[in-house]
Formats: C-alpha cells, sequence, structure tokens
C-alpha cells in the first residue's frame, strides 16, 4: 500500500523541479532583445600590427585549415602560439625562441607532431626583427 504522504511529497518534488528549470530557462531568456554588440571579445582578439621588433625567432604557421582548429592543436600539445594579424590576415606564429637552433629544433619535432596528427599545415622558421 502506498502512503499519501510520501505520493504528495512526490508530486511536489516533481513541481518543484519544473519550476525550477523554468526559472532557470527564463533567466537566460533576452525577451527578444538583440545580444548587445562589442566592438571586439576577448576570445577572437588578436595584434592588430605584426610582431614588434625583437631578437627572438618565432615560426609562422602556414595555415591549410581552420585557424581556429590549428590553434587548438597548438594548444591542446603544448606549444606556445600567439595570433597576429598581417596585412590584414590572420596567422598564427609559435615561439619566441631565444636561438635559431632552438627554433628549428621545435619546427622539427612540430613537424613531426603534425604529420602524426594529419594535419596539413606548412611551418616556416621567421628570424628575428631588428
Amino acid at each position: 500500500m502506498v502512503d499519501s504522504r510520501h505520493f504528495r511529497r512526490g508530486a511536489t518534488d516533481v513541481r518543484k523541479m519544473a519550476m525550477m528549470v523554468a526559472v532557470l530557462m527564463l533567466a537566460g531568456c533576452d525577451g527578444g532583445k538583440p545580444a548587445p554588440t562589442t566592438k571586439e571579445s576577448p576570445a577572437d582578439a588578436v595584434a592588430e600590427a605584426p610582431t614588434p621588433a625583437s631578437s627572438q625567432w618565432t615560426i609562422r604557421v602556414h595555415l591549410k585549415e581552420a585557424l581556429s582548429d590549428m590553434t587548438y592543436w597548438l594548444v591542446e600539445h603544448h606549444y606556445p602560439s600567439y595570433v597576429v594579424k598581417v596585412q590584414g590576415e590572420e596567422v598564427v606564429m609559435i615561439g619566441p625562441f631565444d636561438a635559431q637552433e632552438a627554433a628549428e629544433k621545435a619546427k622539427i619535432d612540430i613537424d613531426a607532431a603534425l604529420v602524426k596528427g594529419h594535419r596539413l599545415s606548412q611551418l616556416e622558421v621567421v628570424p628575428p626583427k631588428l
């Protein structure tokens, strides 16, 4: 036999849960208002100028796939990378490296990882800008 006290409490719990779900759904509702536009979101922020003059070497990635896919892959594999705009085009850079030998070694390691991961992008060691 079912005790009516437990049945009522169960129905109340279901109603409370439904009310919580409805409140949470409405909390995210914008009421039909358009989303506010921002000049630049932090996730898509890129430097507007090429890398500044430095004595450090970098590796430029010539993309054969989506920029977001490549940057995600680099982060996932613990390679220090950043995005810059060069002549209006977004470019992925890896580094910086203190010496050309370090940049060349990193290029070889990253090339091997790219091949293993079936990635098609090409790498180029970029000398420091003086």
